[in-house]
């Protein structure tokens, strides 16, 4: 492995200075396309990456697999890192060869400040993998509640489908009864089938979760009486209650 390389994955400053100083690109990747800054950036060392950037370092060049040191970082969870890779011009909604952008490497990697920071930033809630899939429905799947709860709260769109027809309710089913029941008060809807034809309930009951499979059936019985949901009857009597308060 390249001498700066090396010297970036062990936090050698003073070595990477030297080398710098006696004429080394500064954007040397090895055969796995990392870059002396993608491998400080995942290993925290905030200032290697600071004298990097300074010297001229490609803040959004990227690996043979697509990932730059924006998304090294997500997924580490160093948020102060971040920052600065972004206040160099890091491209946020950047996506690697699978499609996953640095948000998505956040929520994979279960890191909610960086989720905060990004959403903070501007990034694209609803940006989309090559298999469709958000990072709501990531989160969804992974059973992260606090990361669903600030994706929602961010605008993430609930009837957004994958390209097997899975939603971020179905990916919920088989887990936390509480993230379906957020997801459904965001208006998720619960009938919502697949291509191969799963249904939320089908995975709930799968994975023999009753308490999920109490609510979901709830809120289809509804549906199928009144035409309407759970959800939408629920904030219908608090919308009741606080008319009556006033």
């Amino acid at each position: 492995m390249e001498d700066l390389i090396m010297a970036a994955l062990g936090g050698n400053v003073r070595r990477i200075r030297e080398l710098v100083i006696a004429g080394t690109d500064v954007n040397k990747a090895d055969g796995n396309g990392w870059t002396a800054l993608s491998c400080a950036a995942g290993r925290h060392h905030a200032a290697i990456v600071e004298y990097l950037l300074d010297a001229g370092a490609s803040v959004d060049r990227s690996d043979v697999n697509g990932v730059t040191a924006l998304m090294r970082t997500a997924a580490a969870g160093h948020v102060a890192i971040a920052k600065r890779l972004l206040k160099a011009g890091a491209s946020i909604d950047q996506a690697d060869r699978r499609g996953r952008t640095a948000l998505m490497h956040a929520v994979d990697c279960r890191r909610v400040e960086m989720v905060e920071l990004l959403l903070a930033m501007g990034t694209n809630v609803d940006c989309a993998d090559r298999r469709g899939r958000t990072a709501l429905m990531r989160a969804a799947l992974g059973g992260d509640g606090a990361t669903v709860d600030l994706l929602l709260n961010s605008g993430a769109a609930v009837h957004q489908v994958d390209v097997y027809g899975w939603t971020a309710l179905i990916c919920a089913a088989a887990g936390d009864g509480s993230i379906l029941r957020r997801l459904m008060e965001a208006s998720a809807d619960s009938g919502h089938t697949a291509n191969d034809g799963t249904t939320a309930l089908a995975r709930a009951s799968s994975s023999g979760h009753s308490d999920s499979v109490e609510l979901l059936e709830a809120d289809l019985r509804l549906q199928a009486e009144f035409g309407m949901t759970s959800s939408f009857m629920e904030a219908t009597r608090r919308c009741t209650r606080r008319t009556t308060v006033v």
